[in-house]
């Protein structure tokens, strides 16, 4: 009877290390993570995430630009599910795009350089016609995840996206009626 109580002791000492054991929070990671989950291989084998350092205007030409410089956006991710990038920032757009024919482009908006954040995505075609969809989890080290979900764009050969709010205001003009401000333009250059 005794060795009884001793066991069931035994394993309750034990499930109580292992509750605090795997309950514990990981050690602040020094980076920001992308993964897409649930997406089929075919997918993401042509899935390339871009990263621009808060951009006012980005063009694509058969490669994606910042147009006030010229210089080739930086490539995140190529083909694979997982990649890690700095989280030293404090504002950027990352563009994901599949295959050069669709894209969708995510401003995001630190608080704190200091906190990694978990980007997750899953994209899956609309199955009524050839559109993606775009889901998404954003979940910071501290705070709440914020989800989204919206179809990705189609990708023209030659385009610029402009970002009207990072721009300074136009000047005021009292013969036109002010409506309301796009945060974006996509201008087309060629079709």
């Amino acid at each position: 009877m005794r060795g009884t109580w001793i066991i069931l002791l035994i394993m309750v000492i034990i499930g109580v290390g292992m509750y605090f054991w795997f309950g514990r929070k990981p050690a602040p990671a020094s980076y920001d993570t992308i993964v897409f989950k649930n997406t089929d291989d075919s997918i993401v084998k042509k899935m390339q995430v871009y990263l621009a350092d808060d951009p006012k205007e980005v063009m694509y030409d058969s490669v994606w630009i910042l147009s006030s410089d010229s210089t080739p956006l930086k490539k995140v991710l190529d083909g694979v599910t997982q990649d890690t990038m700095s989280k030293q920032y404090g504002n950027i757009t990352l563009f994901l795009t599949y295959d050069h024919k669709s894209f969708y482009d995510l401003e995001i908006s630190k608080p704190n350089p200091k906190l990694s954040y978990n980007y997750t995505f899953e994209i899956e075609p609309m199955s009524d016609s050839d559109t993606l969809i775009i889901d998404g989890l954003i979940t910071p080290q501290e705070g709440d995840a914020m989800h989204f979900a919206s179809p990705m764009m189609e990708m023209y050969s030659k385009f610029v996206v402009t970002y009207n709010h990072k721009l300074p205001p136009p000047p005021p003009d009292s013969t036109s009626i002010k409506g309301h401000d796009a945060n974006k333009t996509i201008t087309i250059l060629k079709n």
